[in-house]
């Protein structure tokens, strides 16, 4: 049996259990697959996936959902967030290892409108920010070393350009949160 995507969302709200069943059968292997592949557990797993559908369903409780992709696309996408927020909050700060190969041609103009906003939020975001912030930023993501960037930016140590850099992180990463655009992808 095949759901629609907006029968999918509406069976997480009325709880219905053939359509939890079958959500859990069709999307749990790609985000267990995420986590374990960014250093998780089955068990984190489990309660990733768990609290993305009491997301979903809180969400779908007090409005609408409106897609603007597929829900695989959708569902991965909170996980996404929610494990990252959870390695943030353990402290483990690793690059993460996205599943690209998860989404299907079909959902790839969802896919690729999801990406152009969140672009276009961290861009506004990031202007923003002090030019000197920018600076740092730009050349972190650039890869120059730190050496170098302490001396493009008249730094004294190379331990203050790191920690330069960690406050305009930090920043940009409060000021994407508290982005109503950004607060509305979840």
């Amino acid at each position: 049996m095949h759901y629609s995507d907006m029968a999918i969302i509406e069976g997480i709200r009325m709880r219905d259990r053939g359509i939890l069943g079958y959500t859990y059968a069709h999307y749990y292997p790609m985000v267990r697959y995420f986590i374990i592949r960014n250093h998780g557990s089955d068990l984190d797993a489990q309660d990733i996936f768990q609290d993305a559908i009491m997301s979903i369903f809180e969400k779908s409780r007090k409005k609408n959902i409106v897609l603007h992709c597929s829900f695989k696309t959708y569902i991965y996408s909170v996980c996404r967030h929610l494990w990252l927020q959870s390695m943030e909050r353990s402290n483990l700060m690793i690059p993460v290892d996205d599943l690209d190969e998860f989404i299907v041609l079909e959902d790839k103009i969802g896919y690729e409108e999801d990406l152009q906003l969140r672009r276009r939020i961290y861009q506004k975001n990031f202007l923003q920010l002090s030019e000197k912030c920018q600076k740092i930023l730009y050349m972190y993501m650039e890869r120059i070393p730190f050496e170098k960037i302490a001396q493009e930016m008249r730094y004294k140590s190379v331990q203050y350009t790191i920690k330069r850099k960690f406050e305009c992180f930090k920043s940009l990463i409060a000021r994407i949160r508290n982005d109503s655009e950004y607060k509305n992808l979840f």
